[in-house]
C-alpha cells in the first residue's frame, strides 16, 4: 500500500513568516561582501576598505542588500558635499589667502553647489530605478571635487603660493565616496 500525502492547512502568517526569512537569506550579503564585489576587477579595487569602513559606520548598513547600501552611499556623498561647502565657506571667512586661492575656494564652492544639486536628481534617479540616469548624474557629482583640486593646482602653480589646496582631504573623500556608490550601482546592473 502506498503511502498517501495528507493535506495540512498552513496558516497564512506561517507563510509569510517563512517568505521573509527566505528573503532575507538572499539579502543576507554582508557589507564586506557588496563592497569586495563592487570594487573588484578594476582600477578601484583599492576603495574596498574605504567602501567598508564608510557605510559600515553609518546606520542601516548593517543588512541592507545591495541597494540599500547603494541608497546609503548616496546619501553620505550628499552630506559630505554639504560639508565641503561649509568647509570651503568658513575658509572663505578665515581670510589669509592670496587672490588666486580665493578665486580658488570660490571655484570650489560653485562647483559642490552645483555638485548637491545633481546629488539629489541622482538619489531621485535610484530610488526610481533609473540606474543609467544615476550614473550620468555621479559622473557629473564626482567631477566638483577633481575641478576643486584642479583650481588649487592652478592657484599655487601660478604663483598663489601654498604649497597644497586646503581642501585635498575633502575633495579626496568626495570623489572616493561617489566613486563607491556608482559602484555599488553599477554592480546591480550585473
Amino acid at each position: 500500500m502506498a503511502a498517501r500525502l495528507v493535506p495540512v492547512p498552513v496558516p497564512p502568517f506561517l507563510l509569510l513568516l517563512v517568505l521573509a526569512g527566505s528573503r532575507a537569506a538572499l539579502a543576507s550579503e554582508t557589507v564586506e561582501q557588496i563592497c569586495a564585489r563592487a570594487t573588484s576587477g578594476g582600477a578601484h579595487s583599492d576603495l574596498a576598505p574605504f567602501c567598508v569602513a564608510s557605510l559600515q559606520a553609518a546606520p542601516g548598513s548593517d543588512g541592507a542588500d545591495a541597494r540599500g547600501l547603494a541608497t546609503i552611499a548616496t546619501n553620505l556623498t550628499l552630506a559630505n558635499y554639504t560639508a565641503a561647502v561649509a568647509t570651503i565657506k568658513t575658509l572663505e571667512r578665515r581670510g589669509g589667502w592670496t587672490a588666486a586661492q580665493q578665486g580658488a575656494l570660490a571655484t570650489c564652492r560653485a562647483r559642490y553647489i552645483e555638485a548637491l544639486n545633481v546629488v539629489h536628481s541622482a538619489v531621485h534617479a535610484l530610488a526610481a530605478g533609473r540606474l543609467q540616469d544615476y550614473a550620468a548624474d555621479m559622473a557629473v557629482v564626482g567631477k566638483a571635487a577633481a575641478d576643486c583640486e584642479d583650481a588649487f593646482g592652478a592657484a599655487n602653480a601660478g604663483g598663489g603660493g601654498g604649497a597644497s589646496s586646503p581642501l585635498r582631504k575633502v575633495d579626496e573623500d568626495a570623489v572616493n565616496l561617489t566613486t563607491v556608490a556608482a559602484l555599488i550601482v553599477r554592480s546591480l546592473e550585473k
